[in-house]
């Protein structure tokens, strides 16, 4: 039996064959050399030359991170170490993982789920966001996702909420005193809330017109406009719209 096919047996319990295993499975000596591996880790990277250690398949700048993590191994630290690594594919291909790291018996054991296909779709999505978070706060109005209250708890806002009212987004969202319905003149509340609640019966457009005090206590006109956000059941969830002041003519 060859050197890799008795390492392969410690990874093996009864009855079970590792090369089935979806995720790559390999076993290391303390010092990180791989003295084994299945399936999965060929397919993926490739048949390990000996003396290999898996410190060389760690992109360099998770190469301290990998480290630490076999030596809370070594350390005798209870239970499996964890992190999300990146590793570089022997054609310079970069690949994502999550590495599981356990010792048992004085042997090291290491599980890698490839997540590659998912941090590229979150990396996506996180351009994209911030992408449209960029275009939002160009707006020189206050666009806003809120609760369907007297209140109008802001969940969400865009910078332009300072051109608009005067105070900046950490004053509207960093505390539950700080409500947009509290700058509202009192005098149009009941308008506001009204003409929100017949718009979302129907589920409509609503299209507003009144004062607001701004943080400098001026007394502005603003416009607005929105929609209702609806449960798959018809629940109102909240309302989302744009604010814009509205000059004197």
């Amino acid at each position: 039996m060859s050197r890799e096919n008795e390492t392969m047996e410690c990874l093996r319990g009864e009855g079970l064959d590792v090369d089935v295993f979806p995720v790559s499975l390999i076993r290391i000596s303390a010092e990180g050399q791989i003295l084994g591996c299945n399936a999965a880790w060929v397919d993926a990277m490739e048949a390990p030359a000996a003396d290999t250690l898996m410190v060389d398949y760690v992109h360099p700048e998770d190469r301290c991170v990998w480290c630490a993590m076999l030596q809370r191994s070594r350390a005798g630290v209870s239970g499996t170490a964890r992190e999300r690594l990146r590793l570089v594919h022997p054609d310079g291909g970069l690949l994502w993982y999550d590495v599981s790291v356990r010792v048992a018996d004085d042997r090291f054991f290491v599980a890698l789920s490839d997540i590659t296909v998912d941090r590229r779709r979150e990396t996506s999505a996180q351009v994209h966001l911030r992408s449209a978070l960029g275009l939002l706060d160009n707006i020189p109005g206050m666009v806003y996702r809120g609760r369907n209250n007297r209140l109008w708890t802001m969940e969400f806002v865009s910078a332009g909420c300072e051109h608009v009212t005067g105070y900046s987004r950490q004053w509207f969202l960093d505390s539950q005193e700080n409500t947009f319905g509290k700058l509202i003149v009192p005098d149009d509340a009941d308008y506001v809330w009204g003409s929100v609640q017949e718009a979302l019966a129907v589920r409509g457009v609503f299209e507003l017109r009144y004062r607001i005090c701004c943080a400098n206590g001026q007394i502005k006109r603003v416009w607005e406009t929105g929609v209702g956000i609806y449960s798959a059941s018809g629940e109102v969830l909240g309302v989302e719209g744009v604010i814009f002041e509205v000059r004197p003519g």
